[in-house]
């Protein structure tokens, strides 16, 4: 399946990149069958139509792919480096995610933040990594400048926060997700939590959680937990 992602579905015509991608690299011509997603679930079956240097299409049938019965939502410090950002979104949109919140925490730099969280790129690798692993629903990538705030906000099922305290033992994530529910992870910084914030995090009905014997960096933390939290919900547990 050729699937490309068009958000407005009253344009019947693929973006520069995309078209640029249809006919320079998959050689598709005038005729040829395509896939188009809105990135909230529609599927359009399509004819492609070339005109000039326009890459149109005709809508042939068109499909409602539900949603999952549960949500998978990752909250991240967002790690110093960007293409260490890019790489989680990149990675977890790929496994399966409804959602990515990057949080700012007590440990995070502040100096680099508009740079190595950018937005506009952020939702264009999620994009991409959704067309490539054949996906119809692009998550949602959010900013969130407040810890409090946002800790105090969450209304999933499941709220679980990856963190082991020294010489205590906790449980994998993969034995605290209920299946069926929504559920987020919250991932640390470089530097891990503060106590506060593990202490407001508990508070406000966050559990700690462990995603193995060995210490991991916040990107590789990141889909490890995703991956972990998707595997749960199909294992029989």
């Amino acid at each position: 399946m050729h699937l490309f992602y068009q958000p407005d579905v009253k344009v019947k015509e693929l973006d520069e990149e995309e078209a640029r991608h249809s006919t320079k690299v998959l050689r598709l011509n005038t005729g040829d069958i395509i896939h188009v997603t809105d990135g909230k679930g529609l599927l359009q079956k399509c004819r492609l139509v070339l005109t000039g240097k326009k890459v149109m299409y005709e809508v042939l049938e068109v499909f409602l792919i539900p949603k999952r019965p549960y949500s998978v939502n990752m909250a991240i410090a967002p790690t110093r480096k960007a293409e260490r950002n890019e790489w989680m979104v990149e990675k977890m949109t790929e496994i399966g995610v409804e959602q990515i919140d990057f949080v700012v925490t007590a440990n995070t730099n502040l100096e680099s933040l508009s740079r190595v969280v950018n937005m506009t790129r952020l939702n264009r690798i999620a994009a991409a990594a959704m067309k490539q692993s054949q996906q119809f629903y692009l998550p949602e990538i959010t900013l969130n400048k407040n810890f409090g705030s946002f800790i105090e906000s969450r209304k999933e099922n499941t709220k679980l926060l990856a963190y082991v305290p020294d010489n205590h033992l906790v449980k994998h994530v993969i034995e605290m997700v209920n299946r069926n529910t929504d559920t987020i992870l919250l991932i640390g910084p470089e530097g891990d939590f503060t106590p506060d914030e593990v202490l407001n995090a508990k508070q406000n009905g966050f559990n700690t959680v462990s995603l193995g014997a060995t210490r991991l960096r916040t990107e590789t933390a990141a889909v490890a937990g995703c991956h972990a939290v998707n595997l749960a919900y199909i294992l029989d547990l």
